[in-house]
């Protein structure tokens, strides 16, 4: 049945719409929300996002949301966001967010990620030529039985972020993760906003590794916007000089013991499953498992 829509610019009052269209879709996909509106427009209020261009919306004809695109540039590739259910507005929005998208990084790779779950979205790549070239993991790990303790190796000490500690959590997250998957230096600006402007930072979860007063090693973590007794960690990290010495599992360790103590219920990760690292089979051992699989589809552009 055809469905009378427009394809439109978001707008900032639009944001609590966008988040609540992103949450139902979640909501039938997984049971749980996505986003909230404060972690959204943090989002479109990052410096290289240009509102009116990048971000799109699929409006019925009785003023409700139907759908949602986003497009972002990491590197020379161009990663989508296309969300909804019925197939005419999706493919509208994913014309149009390709064509920006075309518009900002000609020639390049266009990437898109979704759910494993979301049948949708995964149709409408697969009929416009993308393939499947990578899978993540969302893991997570339950904190309802006994945890374990974090055993330090020699000479590390461990604290929390203090003002004044920006700018070398910054330079340690870009060193340490040169060698992942489709690795590109975030400029600062990008990056505070991400992190330190997320509505969600704490800096009392943001747990630093120190070797003689120079960092080795992060987990920059924050609970979850969306869930409630969900704590997420966005970045766990080790200089390589001091991988394999049980320093990453060890902060691990350490962030699941604040989360329980504050009374959360479980913590989560995103992972990519092909990590160079072996950073799957660390969380393994840490107690994680999967919960939920994410695909990534690319196109080369024409």
């Amino acid at each position: 049945m055809s469905t009378t829509f427009t394809i439109r610019s978001a707008r900032t009052d639009d944001v609590e719409t966008a988040a609540a269209l992103l949450n139902d879709l979640s909501r039938a996909l997984h049971g749980t929300d996505d986003t909230s509106a404060a972690e959204l427009l943090n989002y479109w209020e990052t410096p290289d996002v240009d509102l009116e261009k990048d971000v799109l919306l699929a409006e019925a004809a009785d003023g409700a949301l139907i759908g949602y695109a986003d497009v972002g540039i990491y590197g020379d590739a161009v990663w989508l966001d296309v969300r909804g259910r019925d197939a005419e507005p999706l493919a509208a929005l994913l014309s149009a967010i390709e064509a920006r998208g075309a518009e900002k990084k000609p020639g390049k790779r266009l990437l898109g990620y979704v759910t494993e779950k979301d049948r949708a979205v995964r149709d409408l790549y697969t009929r416009n030529g993308y393939r499947v070239i990578r899978h993540g993991f969302r893991m997570e790990i339950d904190l309802d039985g006994p945890l374990v303790e974090p055993q330090w190796p020699e000479s590390i000490a461990v604290r929390t972020f203090q003002d004044g500690d920006e700018q070398g959590v910054y330079e340690g997250h870009m060193e340490w993760f040169a060698d992942t998957w489709m690795f590109w230096r975030t400029p600062f600006d990008e990056w505070r906003q991400w992190f330190l402007k997320d509505p969600a930072f704490d800096p009392s979860l943001w747990f630093l590794a120190e070797a003689n007063e120079e960092l080795v090693g992060v987990a920059l973590t924050r609970p979850s916007e969306s869930e409630p007794d969900t704590g997420w960690i966005r970045v766990l990290g080790v200089v390589p000089a001091h991988r394999r010495r049980g320093l990453a599992q060890a902060l691990l360790h350490r962030a699941f013991a604040e989360f329980a103590s504050r009374g959360f219920k479980r913590v989560g990760l995103g992972v990519d499953a092909e990590n160079p690292t072996g950073a799957v089979r660390l969380y393994e051992r840490a107690g994680m498992h999967v919960a939920r699989v994410n695909l990534q589809y690319e196109r080369v552009q024409p």
